[in-house]
């Protein structure tokens, strides 16, 4: 129950616990774009083009994402 964060701040590598809500949410998220490599794609093509995207979500949008998953599991 941990995700492995590469290059993150100051360009570390992190292990960040996941909690069990927090995986149903990514999870649904992910039911949404399917992509097989990317958990965050850009979906600058929409979310039908996330599935075949080869960049992932700007940091913005991976914020965002994550504000509107949070909403939706209370």
């Amino acid at each position: 129950m941990r995700v492995h964060a590469r290059d993150a701040k100051s360009y570390l590598d992190r292990l960040v616990l996941l909690f069990a809500h927090t995986l149903e949410g990514l999870r649904e998220f992910w039911k949404e774009h399917h992509n097989p490599v990317l958990l965050f794609p850009s979906r600058q093509k929409g979310l039908a083009g996330a599935a075949s995207a080869t960049t992932h979500m700007d940091r913005g949008g991976v914020q965002r994402a994550l504000r509107q998953v949070t909403a939706q599991i209370g």
